[in-house]
């Protein structure tokens, strides 16, 4: 039995199930157009089949994360600081080993240099960690409900909008998992392209072509800019000692961290003219960066695009929208503008972007009660959650960063099945104005549970999933520090979004559910609207169910993402230390292993002899055999 175990959790195997977990999206999507009516069957089979090979990486992979997580802690140096990818394709440690690197390259951008050694490549660098784990297992959960709700609301060529779906999440979870900053790049890009005609071509309003054509620009001339940071960060730190350019994350985030060190112990001896201009230097990359991530999020003003696509996308595309496109902007900040741009970060990241974050919740919170239309409620309020998301992000300490991770797959869940269960009324009324229902409880009692779960769990209920990231974030925030700008206002900003997000829900909850039963006209007026169907229970099963167990269990996920937040900790101390102009303080050495306490040396007298039943057995008279009388004590 163990040697199955570890044939079936080789490093070979990861692999290969790394690469399946992105080429089959792609290939569904190739395949579906073709199958027309009979295209949702397949593409639910094909999700269902995504989500089993999710699940083996996941179980796979938390192994070996756990299994360097003690290892988290050691004496800082360049290696600590850098991300370590697991089942990596195309390992260069072969069959049976990995060193986290790639030998696969996709494209060489310059030829072999005289010596021999290759020049600058992108690679297919793909890889798992705590950071892209659990997103890539969102991506792979959501897909469930996209297609479960779209099942009877999509009819007009079905193969062709199941197959888009696909495609997107195909480019999502490739995102997610890259560690090539140019292969991130044309993932990200390429998420553009299937929402836009998802949007435009099956969406349900009137504005809905002009919701994708603003989607398709907000985004691209966002990303187009974030493209220039990249590779500014990439042509700025090439190898300290080839001087060749790199695209690979883990180095160049060494080669970061020795540049911004060097110039660190520079300006400690007095010379501190070279640690500002890399700083300066790290100002501009990091508004460049963070240029196409706070309009993916989005951030207030940034966010305008995000309403008129959310209400005019069909329900199912809202589902991977809010799920996941969301989380790659917050997901491009963790994984490349904090550890590329680190002293930045700490100076401008609560300063500047933080209020823009913390306007934001108010700001969202406020518009989310003043919605008519339930859809635009839950569009707005994640505004508002997703400030609250940046600023943990922006924390940059231990509490911030695993609060801002795992409430990144908290709130995939909860808006996910929210979105979801609004297609529910789409589905029986063609509409979602909550003026035009009351009294659904009676009416429906098992939507309503269902309905009451997710909304509970949105607005951080204890024992839902939101609650425990929600309070991480906030004790982020009571130890942030940067930039001069306490973290104390911000938490109670972000504390205060917390209360207006009850106060608009639980509003909305009473409306739609509490007064006395009102219902629009059905979309079939012959057939009388009924409640949760088998289909519908699980769509929304699936999503509600994970909120429950995620916020009673939230431990195996904290432990897998603890090691690689623990880096980005350390990424984030050494940058206070620089923008303070102090030493980084010192790791504490772990503690050798107690010795085992030497055995006291006895008297003599005190030293017990050996028993020899034979010699030392006492005689019938009470004599032992050396003469003396037998000890009566």
């Amino acid at each position: 039995m163990d040697r199955f175990f570890d044939a079936v959790a080789s490093p070979l195997t990861g692999r290969a199930l790394i690469l399946a977990l992105v080429a089959l999206p792609f290939l569904a999507a190739l395949a579906l157009p073709l199958l027309g009516r009979a295209a949702r069957r397949v593409a639910l089979v094909v999700a269902l089949l995504h989500l089993g090979l999710t699940a083996a990486v996941v179980f796979f992979a938390s192994i070996q994360i756990s299994a360097r997580a003690e290892l988290a802690g050691a004496v800082r140096d360049q290696a600590a600081l850098r991300f370590q990818p697991g089942y990596v394709p195309g390992d260069t440690a072969g069959r049976h080993g990995e060193d986290n690197r790639t030998g696969w390259t996709l494209m060489s951008l310059a030829p072999p240099s005289p010596g021999g050694k290759a020049g600058p490549a992108v690679q297919f660098f793909l890889g798992v960690d705590g950071l892209n784990l659990w997103l890539a297992a969102l991506a792979s959960v959501m897909l469930l409900p996209a297609i479960l709700v779209s099942w009877d609301a999509v009819t007009d060529r079905p193969g062709a909008f199941y197959g888009w779906l696909f495609l997107l999440q195909g480019a999502a979870v490739g995102a997610f998992l890259s560690f090539d900053v140019i292969l991130f790049y044309a993932f990200f890009e390429l998420t553009l392209i299937p929402a836009f005609f998802l949007i435009g071509r099956w969406g349900t309003g009137s504005a809905r072509r002009d919701a994708a054509r603003k989607f398709f620009l907000y985004t691209l001339a966002g990303s187009l800019l974030t493209l220039v940071g990249v590779i500014g960060v990439v042509l700025t730190n090439p190898d300290p000692v080839t001087g060749r350019v790199t695209f690979s994350l883990p180095d160049l985030m060494g080669n970061v961290s020795f540049y911004l060190d060097q110039a660190h112990q520079e300006a400690l001896a007095g010379r501190g003219e070279k640690l500002a201009a890399l700083q300066q230097t790290q100002g501009f990359l990091f508004l460049a960066l963070m240029a196409g991530f706070l309009v993916k999020v989005p951030v207030w003003p940034f966010h305008t695009w995000l309403p008129a696509a959310y209400s005019e996308a069909p329900i199912g595309v809202t589902i991977l929208l809010s799920a996941l496109l969301a989380k790659l902007g917050t997901f491009g900040i963790i994984r490349f503008v904090l550890p590329l741009t680190p002293d930045a970060a700490v100076m401008y990241g609560l300063p500047v972007v933080g209020l823009l974050a913390a306007f934001g919740i108010v700001y969202g919170a406020l518009c989310a009660y003043d919605q008519k239309d339930m859809r635009l409620t839950v569009a707005y309020s994640s505004v508002s959650h997703l400030g609250f998301l940046v600023l943990g992000i922006f924390a940059f300490n231990a509490e911030g960063l695993s609060g801002a991770t795992l409430h990144m797959v908290n709130h995939g869940l909860s808006t996910g099945a929210m979105f979801a269960l609004l297609g529910f009324l789409l589905d029986r009324y063609r509409t979602t104005q909550a003026g035009r229902f009351g009294g659904l409880m009676g009416r429906f009692p098992n939507y309503a549970v269902f309905f009451f779960l997710v909304a509970l769990a949105g607005i951080g209920l204890p024992g839902l999933n939101n609650f425990v990231s929600e309070m991480l974030m906030l004790a982020g925030l009571f130890a942030a520090r940067d930039g001069g700008a306490p973290g104390y206002g911000l938490a109670v900003v972000a504390a205060v979004g917390i209360f207006l997000s009850a106060w608009y829900v639980l509003t909305m909850l009473r409306r739609v559910f509490f007064n006395p039963l009102r219902e629009p006209e059905p979309a079939d007026a012959a057939v009388r609207p009924a409640d949760v169907t088998r289909r519908e229970f699980f769509a929304f099963g699936i999503p509600a169910g994970l909120c429950v167990v995620l916020g009673l269990f939230p431990q195996p996920v904290l432990d897998t993402i603890k090691p690689d937040v623990t880096v980005l900790t350390k990424v984030g101390e050494a940058a206070r230390a620089r923008v303070a102009g102090v030493p980084v303080p010192a790791e504490p050495e772990s503690p050798p292993p107690p010795k085992a306490p030497a055995p006291k040396p006895k008297d003599k007298k005190e030293t017990p002899k050996k028993v020899n039943p034979k010699k030392d057995a006492p005689k019938k008279d009470g004599k032992n055999p050396k003469g003396g009388e037998e000890d009566e004590g």
